[in-house]
């Protein structure tokens, strides 16, 4: 019998990732930030890097769903931790549905060795980097360790596993974790495929070992937050002209039309 997989994330937490920019963010810019050095003109507002801005400053429906693989692997990683605890250390505990964020930088991590206290969906690190604060205002030690979890199914499993210590693709999001964290010292990457002949494969990283991967990091948020300032002047300028209505109000009536359209075939 096949397997369906579905899983609903937080829309507040989605919303809040809207307010950082993210690994995913930053590995979008990346190419559009080399193009711009090449070019080499400072005054020019980079179309990727407006696109970005623009999809960070839209009040547009999220899609709160995810199907199959992405469902697969979130439903996994809790048994990741699970397995892990049974026979590693340090103990790691699992987290969902949080993103941890400073200075206009922010990551969801999969599992830290200090418990989820809150279920806040954002909790900001403290400016000397020693705590996280919820949104209450309550203060938390500051992880040393995370484990940042890929569920693969078996044949990109062990595509992943087999590349080179430092060519992993999700490199990005544990440099990431790294900028956010200043006392974080030790980010474990773990592939967690059960049934596979090689079921669970751990690469360990110091912030030493990523000083490239944050440098990027580091240059392409200060340069986003430049063009920002862009984006904003250029909104200030434009055409007086604006939309009427949201999106919701003309999706709803869209469906409507739908719903009108088959009841008419119907008959």
């Amino acid at each position: 019998m096949s397997r369906r997989w579905y899983h609903e994330v937080s829309a507040e937490w989605l919303k809040a990732r809207q307010t950082v920019l993210t690994a995913t963010d930053i590995s979008s810019l990346q190419a559009e930030y080399k193009r711009y050095l090449k070019a080499g003109s400072p005054d020019k507002l980079m179309p990727g890097f407006a696109a970005m801005w623009c999809q960070k400053h839209s009040d547009t429906r999220l899609d709160t769903s995810s199907v199959e693989a992405a469902a697969r692997g979130h439903a996994m990683e809790p048994w990741t931790v699970k397995s892990w605890n049974q026979q590693a250390t340090p103990i790691f505990y699992h987290w969902d549905d949080c993103i941890i964020c400073a200075d206009k930088l922010g990551f969801s991590p999969d599992a830290m060795n200090i418990p989820q206290f809150t279920s806040d969906t954002k909790m900001e690190v403290t400016t000397d980097g020693k705590f996280i604060v919820g949104a209450d205002g309550m203060k938390y030690d500051s992880p040393t360790e995370i484990m940042e979890i890929k569920c693969y199914e078996p044949s990109q499993h062990m595509k992943a596993i087999i590349e080179d210590k430092m060519e992993h693709k999700e490199l990005m999001q544990i440099a990431m974790a790294f900028c956010v964290l200043p006392e974080l010292e030790i980010a474990r990457l773990v592939w967690f495929c059960p049934g596979a002949p090689v079921s669970m494969f751990m690469e360990k990283y110091t912030r030493d070992d990523l000083h490239d991967q944050i440098r990027w990091i580091m240059e392409i948020a200060e340069f986003y937050i430049r063009q920002s300032d862009k984006c904003n002047e250029f909104m200030m300028k434009a055409s007086s002209l604006e939309a009427k209505c949201t999106e919701e109000e003309v999706y709803m009536d869209y469906v409507a039309e739908q719903y009108k359209d088959n009841v008419f075939i119907l008959k």
